[in-house]
């Protein structure tokens, strides 16, 4: 809702055997209004962050015992286990920062690069042994079928047995940037120079990939079909390509005009992520066909895209962003969410037997696991289905429910209150006491500020006071500033100061924080949820010219810069916030003008807008739309 006081108002990509490294109605007839915005897409199931556990300083490669559910960090300060029944916590200290890591589940064994050798952990007693490579050892692979690991040096590329710790080299080889195994055929297809080195199961390179000079970037194999997918660079014309990985040899191009960058494969669908876009836009995701090389999506997400992991077992894709948020599709229609889970996210992980996902988050040393089988509460939902709702309170203080269809229309209204005029500030933050329902903040007369639990179907539970002295504040809202998993709230102060109160999840406050001055001549301040797309919910404000700005959190306490998301909004005299209305996966705004039409504005996930839709009339009669 908005609030104006002053007046009306996981893992699987580049194989299947380890994780990919990040690159870098009118109101008088019961609002039955048969709108008809076109029929939406089931939108992506929303993930919860499960957990984020700290890690060492500055982590990079991470990759998974999908048997015993432990992830396993490379950091500067050594390797650190996340998950498990053990609670985790540094298990090996290398002799230098480790480059590279990798995991065999069958034997429960950690190959780390460490220095000139490889180190093998138990993953059982955490006891190291160190098989020297002669060289500064580099990117990691593991066949588990084979129990063979292989690994890149200055020198060229080592095959180390898993049975023995024996190192063979491979004849001719080079070092490789990055490295896949083909769990079918076991053949290796090792990314070294901008060529693809192919390296039979006898250990022998038997032909090289090229499109010319430094001209592959990324690759991923489909091991369901035998068909390796790669990209080029911009210099040989940005492109994906696919290789038959009988003949070894390239059988089919789609060209792109813009450049492409990391890419995975869904062996289950045979559907290819690649990431596109520029350093200096909004990123995105292609979707591509893996039997005709056709672009069947182009998602947007918030920032650049940093890496690609795939869940086949659920269909989901997971792609970490540049600055912090996961953008996670459903691969069944192509909708996507966003998650937080940490600044920085770099690397991620798939285990494929629980649908968890471990993210690494570079700049604030720390893994967040993504549970894939726990849906987020939906924002506005008050009665339980799933699908944001609106509230509104009419001249007389009733409350009404008006249910959203989930495809931005309405189900008939429903009185869910009375009474509620002597409340002057009305708030809708989602589930502020962490019950998985969604509740209501007031403010009174006399500044004491109430919850008001919602019961999960259209009701409430007896209310508890959470709060006194609220009347000096000119406006509330509510967002996770901090991207917790925590409804926050944003109060503006008469001299124009921004105070966050942090929730605690369960009904209560942490401290206080300031967040900004000179906020006095916004005339409208909403929570709208996550807005761009970036897993942390959003803030937009309207200046005295109209100006429409998003106000992004950036997760540590503060914003990001702030960005124009629209002109003329001053024939808006009301802006509500509810969260995805139009069942898209993405947050909408809702608008009220004089005439007393609501429109419907439906985000994208960036921050430009769709053309707007009309979703009402009659709703000048309402003093509060939340």
């Amino acid at each position: 809702m908005s609030t104006y006081l002053g007046g009306s108002r996981a893992f699987w990509t580049m194989n299947m055997q380890r994780r990919h490294r990040a690159a870098a109605g009118s109101i008088s007839v019961g609002l039955a209004l048969a709108l008809s915005l076109g029929t939406a897409a089931l939108p992506a199931t929303a993930d919860v962050v499960h957990d984020v556990v700290p890690v060492g300083d500055r982590p990079e490669s991470i990759a998974v015992n999908t048997t015993t559910d432990i992830a396993y960090v490379a950091t500067w300060e050594g390797i650190f286990s996340v998950g498990g029944s053990g609670g985790g916590g540094r298990i090996y200290l290398p002799s230098d920062y480790p480059s590279d890591l990798a995991v065999n589940s069958k034997t429960n064994r950690v190959y780390v690069s460490d220095s000139n050798s490889v180190t093998v952990i138990d993953g059982l007693t955490h006891t190291a042994t160190n098989i020297p490579v002669g060289a500064k050892a580099g990117v990691l692979a593991v066949n588990e079928k084979t129990n063979k690991v292989y690994v890149s040096t200055p020198s060229g590329l080592m095959i180390i047995d898993g049975a023995t710790n024996t190192v063979t080299p491979i004849p001719n080889s080079t070092g490789a940037q990055d490295m896949a195994v083909n769990s079918a055929t076991s053949k290796v297809y090792a990314l070294s120079g901008g060529t693809v080195k192919v390296i039979d199961a006898s250990g022998k390179i038997t032909s090289t990939v090229s499109v010319g000079a430094d001209g592959i970037s990324a690759i991923a194999i489909n091991p369901s079909n035998n068909k390796i997918y790669f990209t080029t660079t911009p210099k040989y014309g940005s492109s994906v390509k696919v290789i038959d990985g009988a003949s070894d040899t390239i059988t089919g191009s789609m060209t792109s005009e813009g450049p492409l960058g990391t890419l995975a494969v869904n062996p289950a669908t045979d559907k290819i992520y690649v990431e596109s876009g520029t350093w200096s836009s909004d990123g995105s995701i292609k979707v591509v066909d893996g039997a005709t090389l056709a672009e069947t999506a182009h998602i947007v997400t918030a920032t650049r895209v940093r890496n690609i992991v795939v869940n086949p077992s659920n269909n989901k894709i997971y792609a970490t962003m540049t600055g912090r948020g996961t953008t996670i599709i459903d691969g069944r229609n192509d909708t996507s969410t966003a998650l937080y889970t940490g600044q920085e996210p770099t690397a991620a992980v798939v285990n494929t037997s629980n649908d968890k996902v471990y993210v690494v988050n570079a700049e604030s040393d720390s893994v967040g696991v993504i549970d894939g089988n726990t849906e987020q509460p939906v924002k506005s939902d008050f009665n339980g289905d799933r699908k944001a709702d609106i509230l509104a309170r009419d001249t007389t203080g009733v409350l009404w429910l008006y249910p959203g269809d989930g495809s931005g229309g309405w189900l008939p209204r429903v009185q869910v209150g009375q009474g509620w005029n002597v409340m002057n500030a009305l708030v809708a933050p989602g589930d502020f006491n962490g019950d998985g329902f969604a509740d209501v903040l007031a403010r009174d007369g006399g500044g004491v500020l109430w919850l008001y639990p919602g019961d999960g179907s259209g009701g409430w539970l007896a209310r508890v006071q959470v709060g006194s002295g609220w009347e000096s504040m000119s406006a509330i809202e509510a967002v996770d500033f901090h991207g917790d998993g925590f409804v926050d709230v944003v109060a503006r102060a008469r001299d124009g100061a921004i105070w966050v109160y942090r929730g605690d999840g369960k009904g209560g406050w942490l401290p206080r924080t300031w967040a900004g001055s000179g906020w006095s001549g916004m005339s409208e301040i909403t929570g709208v949820a996550d807005f761009n797309g970036d897993g942390v919910s959003d803030l937009v404000a309207r200046d005295g010219d109209g100006t429409l700005w998003l106000y992004p959190p950036n997760g540590y306490g503060s914003w990001l810069s702030k960005q124009t998301i629209g002109q003329g909004w001053n024939v808006m005299n009301s802006l509500v916030g509810p969260g995805d209305f139009n069942g898209d996966g993405r947050a909408d705004i809702l608008a009220r003008n004089a005439a007393g039409e609501l429109w419907l504005y439906a985000g994208n996930g960036g921050t430009s807008w769709p053309a707007a839709s009309k979703v009402g009339s009659g709703w000048n009669g309402m003093t509060v739309i939340l």
